[in-house]
């Protein structure tokens, strides 16, 4: 980046010209998906069907924003989220859901606006919005930041034990149970390999299960990590060694686990966790409530652990130039659009339970905070129907062949009982098809004009 491109970075964000969103949700939270509406919503708000398609946005209006689009991102080196090719898979015939991201993605939108600030001279003004995606997975591992090698391998070590009956930890452990940590790590590479395998497995078996903590979160999808040493360690859960030389196994291994943390976590965490003005935390309630109480306290734990590394507050000039703080923070249930408007109370009530530790975290430090049932692109329709004499919600899909359906009630509660009701009758997202949408036309969503006007109102 040049100091010119730093210099008109930096009085766009001072003059408020610029706002940079986080958008943070573990693992299959529908990331890709919010992207691909967020950024069709701005093309189309040039579009004379932008008003009726975002009632509730009303700086849309009140701003006279004409334009929205993508320009390059600031810093070229970090990819550009692939708009195009989600945009054409949601259109596409068959319609497909847009890819999920293994890598870093931003986005940037240039959005031109009426200027209503009296300070400021001229009638127009330019904004941009600049949006960070990542990988769930990635986010994960800032949770290292804070942990030594051996309090890794004792937090590991404690997990392994509480989740035997969901994920046998055996296989791995058992490979490594010749280790003596004393031996000269050239002669134990090949055991290590294999080790590191399993341990892979593992993480994956937590993962397909909803299961949030799975560290290191590379060694799932490692990017352009893949097959290099520095993600070959694994966490240290045998009998301590004796002595720790030089050259030793155990060396080694907390050798690479620091450089890991330091050189790819801890520069990740700097590159794109310490500029952010905003945040949206999107939460897969679904998922979690099909793993029961272990994937429910595993979210809460998480979202809790990793939130305490973002710096919140209220923003000011000198802050928002040299300390940014995160001033609003929206947590919103994704996919609300896979139950009956009936159920909308009870969803709710779930998101807030679910990240009632990060929600205190967050008032805490004096952040706006707001929750909201989302449904980036909608799939389905709530029609009303009779039943047995009684009228009753059920969900309709663009497709005829696809009967209506009720998809089955949340739960009230976290009780054993209640959550193995609706894992046995609830029917899951992962069954419902992409809804169908000629390409050039606003995406079909819920509450994302709510949404746009909480991020965006008090800034245009």
């Amino acid at each position: 980046m040049s100091i010119w491109t730093d210099l008109t970075d930096k009085v766009n964000v001072a003059l408020e010209n610029e706002i940079r969103v986080g958008v943070t949700g573990l693992s299959k939270g529908g990331k890709s998906t919010f992207f691909t509406s967020l950024i069709n919503q701005f093309q189309n708000f040039s579009s004379t069907e932008a008003y009726v398609n975002l009632p509730r946005f009303t700086a849309l209006k009140d701003s006279g924003i004409y334009y929205g689009g993508i320009v390059d991102n600031t810093d070229l080196s970090v990819p550009k989220f692939p708009y195009a090719e989600s945009i054409d898979a949601i259109c596409s015939n068959p319609p497909r859901w847009p890819a999920p991201t293994d890598s870093v993605t931003e986005v940037k939108i240039e959005l031109k606006c009426k200027e209503r600030r009296f300070y400021i001279p001229g009638e127009n003004r330019t904004v941009y919005l600049s949006l960070y995606d990542y990988p769930g997975e990635w986010l994960i591992d800032i949770l290292l930041l804070n942990l030594s090698y051996e309090e890794f391998s004792q937090k590991i070590s404690c997990m392994a034990g509480e989740l035997e009956n969901i994920a046998d930890f055996k296989p791995w452990y058992q490979s490594g149970l010749e280790f003596k940590g004393t031996e000269v790590f050239s002669g134990c590479e090949i055991q290590l390999k294999k080790t590191v395998h399993l341990y892979k497995e593992w993480l994956a078996s937590l993962k397909a299960k909803g299961f949030s903590y799975v560290l290191p979160g590379r060694f799932i999808m490692p990017g352009t990590l893949e097959n290099a040493p520095i993600i070959e360690f694994v966490p240290w859960i045998w009998r301590f060694p004796s002595r720790v030389e030089k050259n030793s196994l155990y060396a080694v291994l907390k050798e690479r686990y620091e450089s890991y943390k330091e050189n790819i976590v801890r520069k990740f965490y700097d590159d794109f966790f310490c500029k952010l003005d905003r945040q949206i935390i999107l939460v897969d309630c679904f998922k979690a409530l099909l793993g029961g109480k272990e994937t429910y306290r595993d979210l809460n734990d998480t979202l809790d652990i990793l939130l305490s590394n973002f710096q919140y507050g209220r923003s000011n000039l000198f802050n928002r130039l040299f300390s940014p703080k995160i001033d609003k923070v929206i947590f919103a249930a994704t996919k609300a659009d896979m139950v009956t408007i009936d159920q909308h109370g009870r969803l709710m009530n779930i998101l807030k339970t679910m990240v009632s530790q990060s929600f205190r975290r967050v008032k805490k430090d004096l952040s706006n905070c707001n929750f909201m049932l989302l449904s980036s692109i909608r799939s389905t329709r709530c029609i009303e129907t009779k039943y047995q004499g009684e009228t009753i919600h059920v969900l309709k899909t663009d497709y005829d062949e696809d009967k209506s359906f009720f998809p089955g009630d949340l739960p009230p509660d976290w009780s054993e009982e209640s959550l193995k009701f609706y894992q046995e009758n609830f029917h899951y997202h992962n069954e419902i098809k992409p809804p169908k949408v000629e390409l050039g036309q606003p995406l079909p969503h819920m509450n994302m004009d709510l949404l746009l006007q909480y991020l965006l109102g008090d800034k245009l």
